[in-house]
């Protein structure tokens, strides 16, 4: 088998596939799914090969059906290029038309996959908080307020019913944090860690432990579940 052409959309190459295989040439296609193993998606062209005893014929096809070559292509050095005709057969154009519609289709069923993996972070994430509507916002504006032992009290009332919730004891290390109780906030935050360590309580976590002069490694304390 013999390069006859590359090509970097792997669009373009299975259309030229395809052609061939429609004048009962036959060839395959190289380096197809190479850029899906890491790179950009022009990383490593694919090519199209062709039995060196059908390189003319393949090539007289895609010639006179399909587009010019491009500058990167690689040939056997005894074909010549030949001109393009001026329109495509209609076989050719219907194929063309089939893929530009599968090409459409496959970017809708992308962008809807992409929706609804965006919904269902946002409903893990933020569900929790809407549990009881208005009462955390309720929390939230006696801290701005810097009404803070309304907004613990508040925060007692929602968290203490759900202990292994661990947005009730981020909310309680939040308002000791702004009381200067550093000793209370760092086991609030240490036991929201333990139940659902994202990367911002550890980041809380580390800093209340570092006002305290605590290890900022160490195991967060022990606490009854």
């Amino acid at each position: 088998m013999v390069t006859l052409r590359t090509y970097a959309n792997p669009v373009d190459a299975s259309l030229a596939k395809a052609l061939l295989e429609e004048h009962e040439i036959p060839c395959a296609l190289a380096d197809e799914n190479a850029n899906l193993y890491g790179g950009g998606p022009l990383a490593m062209p694919v090519r199209l090969l062709v039995p060196e005893d059908k390189a003319e014929e393949a090539q007289r096809v895609l010639a006179s059906t399909g587009p010019e070559l491009p500058d990167n292509a690689e040939m056997p050095s005894q074909i010549a290029a030949e001109p393009p005709a001026p329109m495509a057969p209609p076989a050719t154009a219907e194929l063309m038309q089939r893929l530009e519609a599968l090409q459409k289709h496959n970017r809708w069923i992308v962008l809807i996959n992409l929706a609804i993996l965006g919904l269902a972070i946002y409903l893990v994430m933020e569900l929790p908080h809407a549990a009881a509507p208005g009462t955390w916002s309720e929390v939230s504006k006696a801290m701005r307020e810097y009404d803070y032992p309304k907004a613990l009290r508040l925060a007692h009332q929602l968290s203490d019913p759900h202990p292994n919730e661990y947005y009730g004891h981020e909310y309680l290390g939040n308002i000791y944090t702004a009381m200067g109780d550093w000793a209370k906030a760092e086991s609030e935050y240490a036991r929201a860690y333990d139940l659902a360590p994202p990367m911002v309580l550890k980041q809380k976590l580390d800093a209340v432990r570092q006002r305290i002069g605590s290890p900022v490694n160490q195991a967060s304390p022990a606490t009854p579940p």
